[in-house]
């Protein structure tokens, strides 16, 4: 993963070249209603809030109690 991208809102594309990963498995996560879908645009794209994405990243999961 890179830096934070500088950009507030963010499309499935740039999300997947932020966190170095295929497009796909973005709109996946989108289409499973995992990943924060923030709006769409006028044909269709889901649009993304950069810290919607940071905050879904940092989720706890079951494994985290884990010990």
């Amino acid at each position: 993963m890179t830096g934070v991208p500088s950009a507030e809102v963010l499309e499935p594309q740039a999300v997947a070249e932020w966190l170095h990963i295929d497009v796909t498995w973005v709109l996946a996560a989108i289409a499973r209603a995992d990943l924060p879908v923030l709006g769409y645009r006028s044909d269709g794209v889901p649009l993304l809030a950069t810290d919607e994405v940071q905050a879904w990243l940092r989720r706890p999961t079951l494994a985290d109690d884990e010990t």
